[in-house]
């Protein structure tokens, strides 16, 4: 949060932007709900996950409250293995890999 935060800062300042002084110095983070992982190996293949949920809900921001009709605490396997087979697929369909 501390390396995203600075980030940030140093970006607004560098294109001068006009952000109130309240948020200029403090950035509000917020949890969102949504699966957790359970190893350190799969946060990729969880993110497109969640992504392609908000996608699916037609939203355009992530939402603070994990929806209903994709609501679980963790991904299956399955779950991350259609994720996996999704991107191949769309590499294979633009010619960025071939098999």
């Amino acid at each position: 949060k501390q390396l995203v935060d600075t980030s940030i800062k140093v970006f607004r300042s560098q294109r001068q932007a006009r952000v109130p002084r309240t948020k200029s110095s403090n950035i509000t983070w917020i949890k969102v709900q949504c699966p957790l992982q359970r190893n350190g190996i799969d946060c990729g293949y969880f993110v497109m996950r969640f992504m392609r949920e908000i996608i699916n809900m037609n939203q355009i921001e992530i939402p603070i409250t994990y929806f209903d009709e994709y609501k679980c605490a963790h991904y299956t396997r399955l779950q991350l293995e259609q994720i996996k087979e999704e991107l191949c697929q769309y590499f294979i369909e633009k010619r960025l890999i071939s098999i």
